[in-house]
């Protein structure tokens, strides 16, 4: 669901982009009406190269509030080197019928509808399609190559493994992120009645069992057994600071995959990381993604199925490090026992996740999410603070948070800050996660075992880590019930060895 991060500015470049001058080129581009699933129809736009055929393809399938003309500039690009590039604006969005199905059934069902309509109105070699898109997009295509076998390559930019881990992890609801889909949904289509009565009833926390199997018939986990059986190949872009569908769902999901396949995790929010791609920029993601489809589907020996599966880009050098996988690239874990703290439950502190897609999005461009540590009420949190490095720390992985936590109240939203703090007490958000704790009785002790967002970080010499431990935070809605939170027996694990 790629949103007001980029929406704001493709919306006012691409939405009624004009038609780009081909004649002159070595393509054709036509603005079209595709077939989609029950009659719907699609808008859509084609680059059909003007040698002769067959020739490969791609299907872009546009982002959450946005339309077909989102990928013009890199239809340019792959049209000039001989692809077929058919865009078409996702059922319910602007002027495409139907109404919002939430990377659902029709959706899938859409894109198939698709490729039917290249393969009758276009030269395409049908055993050479792609597909690809920006977060909305994605998602459905990977669930797409998990369903239809014309499928034979994705590239999924900010995307998501599975959607109820994205939007409902510990069991703690997204407020900020619901809220922006919500309103750029209302304001740029229109929703269908099963989608009204599912955000409605996630906004007001009631039928959480529905919502969550809804999640689940979204969700590309679901699907594995279709894209692994024909071992798909599928690169993967995001980013480890993502608000909308955070590192731990997609690592989770890029592990289970056993065809080719690619991950790049950059710094930065959702879309952020590929933003310059979208707009004809210069753009490392962009660039590969060129390389995945040539490989895939043109046969053009580029050596990127050669090359480690891993590529990650390191805070705050920039540096870009290569892994054969995921498991080979994290550090061995270290555990450092913490004393114990209470503190009020019920009272925000200046310790905080940024605003969503914002707050995130402005790292890829060298702004990192700060907080005064200093200023961190240690009445409303519980706070930690390591010894100064007397290295560089390279966290490189998942930290986790294990305690004893004995809320008063019988619900409580914990939200867990990692910090990397200089001589000053400025603090730099290495990564945090939120977990709602429920019990029938107030006062009963939970066993919390919190994973935090994966991260690529190196912790300065000189510095310390800091951890923060309070009970809200704008990007989340809280169960939290007033009163005192004490915790016991608490470790936190760094991949630091």
């Amino acid at each position: 669901m790629s949103l007001l991060g980029t929406g704001t500015v493709l919306g006012a470049l691409m939405v009624g982009a004009p038609a780009p001058a081909s004649a002159a080129e070595g393509y054709s581009y036509r603005e079209v009406t595709i077939p989609g699933a029950g009659g719907v129809k699609l808008d859509g736009n084609v680059f059909v190269p003007k040698g002769k055929g067959p020739h490969p393809a791609i299907v872009f399938i546009s982002s959450w509030s946005l339309e077909d003309h989102e990928y013009i500039a890199q239809a340019v690009k792959f049209a000039e080197r001989g692809y077929i590039v058919l865009s078409y604006t996702a059922r319910g969005f602007f002027n495409s019928g139907g109404g919002i199905d939430v990377a659902g059934p029709l959706d899938i069902a859409d894109g198939s509808k698709a490729i039917d309509w290249l393969i009758a109105n276009t030269p395409v070699d049908r055993r050479r399609i792609g597909f690809g898109g920006i977060s909305y997009g994605s998602g459905i295509s990977l669930m797409l190559a998990s369903k239809d076998p014309r499928v034979s390559a994705v590239v999924a930019m900010d995307t998501w493994g599975d959607m109820v881990e994205s939007l409902y992890a510990g069991q703690t609801r997204h407020s900020q992120i619901y809220y922006l889909l919500f309103a750029s949904g209302r304001l740029t289509g229109r929703y269908s009645p099963q989608t009204a009565r599912v955000m409605a009833d996630y906004e007001a926390n009631r039928n959480i069992p529905q919502v969550i199997r809804w999640g689940k018939e979204r969700s590309p986990r679901t699907y594995l057994q279709g894209i692994n059986k024909r071992k798909v190949p599928v690169y993967i872009l995001n980013a480890y600071g993502e608000s909308l569908f955070p590192p731990n769902q997609l690592l989770d999901y890029f592990g289970r995959l056993k065809g080719p396949k690619r991950l790049r995790l950059g710094i930065g929010d959702h879309a952020s990381t590929n933003l310059t791609g979208v707009l004809g920029l210069p753009n490392a993601g962009w660039r590969d993604a060129h390389r995945w489809f040539d490989r895939h589907l043109r046969g053009v020996r580029n050596g990127i199925d050669k090359e480690p599966s891993l590529h990650s880009e390191v805070a705050w050098s920039r540096k870009v490090e290569r892994a054969r996988s995921w498991e080979s690239y994290r550090r061995a874990p270290v555990t450092t026992a913490l004393a114990k703290r209470s503190f009020r439950a019920g009272q925000d502190t200046v310790a905080n996740g940024g605003i969503a897609l914002l707050s995130g999005g402005g790292q890829t461009f060298g702004v990192p999410i700060t907080a005064p540590t200093k200023r961190i009420s240690r009445r409303d949190a519980a706070v930690w603070t390591l010894p100064a490095r007397k290295k560089t720390v390279r966290l490189r992985g998942i930290p986790r948070l294990q305690a004893s936590v004995t809320p008063s109240g019988k619900s409580v939203t914990l939200i867990a800050y990692l910090y990397d703090v200089d001589a000053k007490g400025t603090g730099r958000l290495i990564t945090h996660n939120a977990t709602t704790l429920r019990s029938s009785k107030p006062g009963r002790t939970h066993r919390l075992s919190l994973p935090l967002q994966a991260t690529a970080y190196d912790v300065p010499r000189g510095h310390r880590i800091m951890l923060v431990v309070d009970t809200k935070d704008p990007l989340y809605w809280d169960a939290t019930v007033p009163g005192m939170v004490k915790m016991t027996n608490a470790r936190l694990t760094l991949p630091a060895g």
